[in-house]
């Protein structure tokens, strides 16, 4: 009789463990389910339309420099504010 129990209490905790993992899954998922309800959602700020807001017209050419403050090579009559010298590489603001 002591053999039959030995292989019947074999499978009680293998079940025991898979049902403790389900529930612990599912109790995961609800926690997150619900506090998502909760939390408002943060809306991220659009990135494209803050830089070009950022950016002069094109109209201003006073205002962009004529030669890069890195190198001293002559910029494009077109250059802006916040572009990246031909030349060298580097961000000119």
């Amino acid at each position: 009789m002591n053999e039959s129990e030995k292989k019947s209490n074999g499978w009680l905790p293998i079940l025991g463990g898979l049902l403790l993992i389900a529930v612990l899954f599912a109790g995961i998922k609800l926690i997150f389910a619900g506090l998502e309800q909760v939390l408002p959602k943060q809306v991220p700020a659009d990135r494209g339309s803050s830089v070009s807001v950022s950016l002069p017209d094109a109209g201003t050419e006073t205002d962009a420099p004529d030669f890069c403050m890195f190198c001293g090579k002559e910029l494009p009559e077109t250059f802006q504010w916040g572009q990246f010298c031909p030349y060298c590489g580097k961000e000119v603001a």
